[in-house]
C-alpha cells in the first residue's frame, strides 16, 4: 500500500488526545430535531409549514446559502398572523430560533464528515441561557402587561423589525463571497 493511502486512512481517525468527539452532522440532526417540529407547530395553517418545513431541508442541504435564517424569518413572520397572546408556542418559538440560529451557524463552519468534541460548544450554549432567561421574561411581562389597544403597535413594530431582518438577510445572500 502506498504512504498516500496510509497517510488518508490516519487522517480519517480522530487523534485519540481528542477525547469523546461527535461528527458534524449530529449538527444537522439537531437542526431538523429542533426546525421540523417548530415549522409544524408554531407556523400557522396555509402554506407556512410546508415552506417551512421546504426551507429546512435547503438548509441542512447547502448551510452555506444561509436560507437557515430565511427559516428564521418566515416562522417569526408566520406568528405575526395570529392574535399577539401568551402561549407556550410564542416562548418556544422565540427560544428555539435562537438556538437553530446557532446551530446553522456552527453547520456553516463545520463540514458533515468533521468530527468536533461537545465541550466546544459549550461556551455558546450558556450565552444561549443567560440570553434566553431575561429575554423570556421581558416576553411573558410584555405580552402579560400590553393591552389589547397596545398589540397592534407592537405588531406592527415587530413586523419593522422582521422586515429589516429579511432586507439585511438578502444583501447578505446576494453579496459575492469574498475570497
Amino acid at each position: 500500500m502506498s504512504a498516500a493511502g496510509q497517510d488518508s486512512r490516519a487522517a480519517a481517525r480522530p487523534p485519540s488526545d481528542l477525547g469523546r468527539t461527535l461528527p458534524a452532522w449530529s449538527l444537522r440532526v439537531a437542526f431538523a430535531v429542533v426546525a421540523v417540529p417548530l415549522a409544524l407547530t408554531t407556523a400557522p395553517s396555509g402554506p407556512w409549514p410546508a415552506l417551512a418545513v421546504v426551507l429546512t431541508g435547503v438548509a441542512l442541504i447547502v448551510p452555506r446559502w444561509r436560507v437557515a435564517w430565511v427559516l428564521i424569518a418566515v416562522l417569526a413572520f408566520s406568528t405575526l398572523l395570529e392574535p399577539g397572546r401568551l402561549t407556550l408556542r410564542l416562548l418556544a418559538l422565540i427560544a428555539a430560533v435562537h438556538v437553530l440560529h446557532l446551530l446553522a451557524a456552527w453547520m456553516l463552519v463545520l463540514a458533515p464528515s468533521a468530527r468536533l468534541q461537545p465541550a466546544v460548544l459549550l461556551p455558546s450554549l450558556r450565552r444561549l441561557v443567560f440570553i434566553q432567561l431575561p429575554v423570556q421574561t421581558a416576553a411573558i411581562v410584555l405580552l402579560l402587561v400590553a393591552r389589547p389597544a397596545a398589540a397592534p403597535w407592537l405588531a406592527l413594530v415587530s413586523g419593522a423589525a422582521i422586515v429589516g431582518l429579511v432586507v439585511l438577510l438578502a444583501a447578505l445572500l446576494l453579496a459575492r463571497p469574498r475570497a
